[in-house]
């Protein structure tokens, strides 16, 4: 009898600790990216766009990254959406698409609540010059070298016409988190952002 009740209360830990496993993985995944975009233009270039030109693959070589590309909105909170799991990008799908004029956008996680590794646990080792690649649903691969890097407060609004609304060329913007974990907002402090341009 006693056997009995230890398995059972074994079996029950164990799928207490998978659930738990579970909703860290899930934790923030479909959480705010903190950047508001009540002051970005939205859909000017997308709908103009065949859905075959869209992203579905981002390739950051120096970082042995190859990642799937979700496309995301905006979330009740007006932020842009993070992708639902830990080992894709998601692209801001009312923006501009990667290869057009203007500032294509993409984010991914660093860590999950459990502080295992996200997409871009590594996104700050890139350098200035380092080559960033997006390969659309035809196959298509287009080639992003590194510009700029910035690091900003999580709620800071000023560098978002920057980040998704520069249209002097064409730029992939990917954007993690950085900084410290805040417990009362629920995010880290800082938020990190890779500026590329596209190679003629």
């Amino acid at each position: 009898m006693n056997r009995n009740i230890a398995k059972i209360l074994a079996i029950g830990a164990v799928l207490l600790a998978l659930f738990v496993l579970g909703q860290s993985f899930l934790y923030t995944a479909n959480d705010d990216s903190g950047l508001p975009l009540d002051s970005v233009s939205q859909g000017a270039v997308v709908s103009s766009v065949g859905v075959n030109q869209y992203p579905e693959r981002l390739l950051i070589p120096k970082l042995d990254i190859d990642a799937k590309v979700q496309k995301v909105g905006v979330t009740k909170n007006g932020n842009m959406a993070a992708p639902d799991n830990f080992t894709d990008v998601s692209w801001y799908k009312f923006g501009t698409v990667p290869g057009y004029l203007g500032s294509a956008v993409m984010a991914g996680h660093q860590n999950n609540a459990m502080g295992l590794d996200g997409i871009f646990v590594n996104l700050d080792n890139l350098e200035l010059g380092d080559d960033v690649y997006v390969v659309d649903k035809e196959g298509k691969r287009l080639h992003f070298r590194v510009v700029d890097i910035e690091v900003y407060a999580y709620d800071d609004p000023t560098p978002l016409p920057r980040i998704f609304n520069t249209d002097d060329s064409t730029y992939l913007n990917l954007i993690t988190c950085a900084g410290q974990w805040l417990q009362s907002a629920k995010t880290n402090d800082k938020r990190l952002v890779i500026y590329a341009k596209l190679v003629r």
